[in-house]
């Protein structure tokens, strides 16, 4: 047997077995994430006991969260593989204070797409509407992300050092087809998503890569 003819079976055992985790990664990424919610309420608002509730903090169903800090300004969601642009509390255009109409969001993507691109990268772009609700944590409220997203905003603060969230409502890029001059958000103060006009003053948060 020549070496050629040993090799190409391992070969093709090899790109099986990549073929295979890339299956898994993308049905792992596919799944509900956990919503946080970990407490259970009663009909009249009151936190009670979860033991044979059958809500939400008892089940818990889902994949975990997993968010990775890049140090650059950004933060990486292993579980949707998108990358996600932190904000600050400095007066930059990162900053979680700024509110902008729908069309002035794409030009402000423009801005971190325009070299020196932000991060190094120069493929920023809008989120859609259900790439935005997958930060969405409702086990939190004002705001409804997760820790990773606000990690409290002293004045001054960049994107290297803090991570924000104004606890209001976000602009994507998904047009309300039923009304067209309108655009989904998504309200980070309690994670409701909802349709308004495009002429309307919203928070921007970019996003890169994914599926």
């Amino acid at each position: 047997m020549t070496r050629l003819t040993m090799v190409a079976p391992l070969v093709a055992v090899l790109a099986l077995i990549s073929i295979a985790r890339d299956a898994d990664a993308g049905a792992r990424r596919s799944r509900p994430v956990k919503t946080g919610q970990v407490t259970c309420w009663d009909s009249a608002g009151s936190a009670t006991t979860c033991v044979g509730s059958g809500q939400d903090g008892e089940l818990l169903r889902g994949e975990p969260r997993a968010y990775i800090d890049n140090g650059n300004g950004t933060i990486k969601d292993n579980r949707t593989a998108l990358t996600w642009e932190k904000l600050s509390n400095d007066g930059t255009i990162h900053d979680k204070d700024l509110v902008y109409t729908w069309d002035a969001a794409f030009t402000r993507i423009e801005t971190l797409n325009t070299n020196p691109c932000f991060a190094g990268f120069c493929d920023w772009r809008l989120p859609n509407r259900f790439e935005l609700e997958t930060l969405v944590n409702l086990g939190n409220s004002d705001p409804a992300i997760s820790s990773s997203f606000n990690t409290g905003c002293p004045t001054g603060c960049t994107v290297l050092t803090c991570s924000c969230t104004f606890p209001g409502t976000y602009a994507s890029s998904s047009t309300f087809v039923k009304l067209s001059f309108s655009v989904w958000y998504v309200d980070f103060s309690d994670g409701n998503a909802f349709a308004n006009q495009k002429n309307v003053d919203y928070h921007v948060r970019a996003v890169r890569g994914g599926s």
